[in-house]
């Protein structure tokens, strides 16, 4: 009889025990495990990735910096680049190679899950690296007008570990690290965004808009340089680079002028140029690049957020044949008889066959290039 006692109270044991154990998995369930891009996602990258996805590609998935500047990849974002490449029937997923499903599954949870979790951090909150969150370093820096002395303390005054033996340089490769021009704008492509400093990489955004298309080549005409609509600062700390004003004041100096002012001189009529960039409207007025010459479209005034091609095709900044005392010609005599060193027929259809020779403030004709600058009439009067 007292063994039975013994049993039935062991027994009761046991199952109380056991109800504990599942009240306890109930109310408090184990933690889920959190991928981070140092354990689980950059051996990933490394092994299959950025072979050609680095530094010298588009986009660059060869440091962590690297994929929130390129944009392939947003906190909590379903819909970000990385992922879809990477899901069954995305373009990129074979590259995977074995258990490519499984690498996949783990690509989509770092980034929808864990917010793009950077992983090992002992000093920082953990959240310095979330580009979304109020502690991330980014916006810290910015509340404190880009100190970066502050990091120096630790990090090295060349950025390269100091003391904290940790150097900024594993994430921000480019020459100048955190304080190179494409830390807060831009990718590792060129500078102009996007990325804009808001982090937006839609072209409709004001802080990103057509900056490509006046900084890249295009099928029209050749590059600018930043300095055509900024100031340039040569260094972090350059006067008017980073001040209480919100984004880059739009500002034609004279340099960038030079182009315009030259266009002025013209047969028989004197026209120069005022760029004016409106703000409000984000639109560019009277600028020689847009029309504002003789025969131009002058009261052409593209929107700058408006990135379709709508507002570069030809006969936007000037008739085909363009207006005034131009004569009446055929695309064909554009491209054989008057302007056979610019342009050129193919498939019946004008096209620009001499980049260098487009939109340089110089008119070319029959070959010769007339430069109606003071400089170049100066020229012309002195033979």
């Amino acid at each position: 009889m007292k063994a039975k006692i013994l049993f039935f109270v062991f027994s009761l044991s046991l199952i109380f025990l056991s109800c504990s154990e599942l009240k306890e998995d109930v109310l408090a369930p184990k933690a889920k495990i959190k991928l981070t891009y140092k354990d689980d996602i950059k051996p990933i990258l490394d092994n299959h990735c950025i072979g050609c996805h680095n530094q010298n590609a588009d986009f660059d998935l060869s440091t962590y910096f690297g994929i929130i500047q390129s944009g392939v990849a947003f906190p909590g974002d379903e819909n970000s680049k990385i992922i879809r490449v990477t899901q069954p029937g995305g373009s990129m997923r074979k590259y995977l190679g074995a258990d490519s499903a499984v690498k996949a599954e783990q690509i989509k949870k770092w980034v929808i899950e864990d917010s793009l979790a950077l992983g090992d951090i002992k000093i920082h909150p953990s959240d310095w690296v979330d580009i979304k969150s109020e502690n991330s370093h980014g916006k810290f820096l910015r509340k404190i007008g880009y100190n970066f002395d502050q990091c120096k303390q630790c990090h090295g005054k060349d950025y390269t570990g100091g003391v904290s033996k940790s150097s900024c340089y594993a994430c921000h490769s480019s020459v100048g690290g955190p304080e190179a021009c494409n830390t807060c704008h831009g990718s590792v492509a060129n500078s102009a965004p996007p990325r804009d400093l808001n982090n937006n990489f839609s072209t409709t955004a004001r802080g990103v808009g057509a900056h490509q298309s006046h900084v890249v080549e295009g099928k029209l005409t050749v590059a600018f340089d930043c300095v055509e609509c900024h100031i340039k600062p040569v260094a972090l700390k350059s006067p008017g680079h980073i001040d209480t004003t919100p984004g880059a004041e739009v500002i034609f100096q004279d340099s960038s002028l030079a182009r315009h002012k030259s266009a002025g001189f013209n047969i028989g009529e004197f026209i120069v140029p005022n760029p004016i960039y409106d703000s409000g409207n984000l639109t560019c007025s009277n600028t020689y690049c847009h029309g504002y010459f003789r025969n131009g479209n002058m009261n052409n005034a593209p929107k700058w957020n408006v990135v379709d091609g709508s507002q570069a095709v030809c006969g936007s900044c000037h008739g085909l044949p363009p207006g005034g005392p131009h004569p009446e010609v055929s695309a064909t005599s554009c491209a054989k008889v008057c302007h056979n060193d610019v342009v050129e027929l193919s498939s019946g259809v004008l096209k620009i066959k001499d980049k260098t020779k487009h939109i340089n403030g110089k008119l070319n004709l029959y070959g010769y290039e007339l430069d109606f600058s003071v400089e170049g009439l100066r020229k012309i009067v002195s033979r």
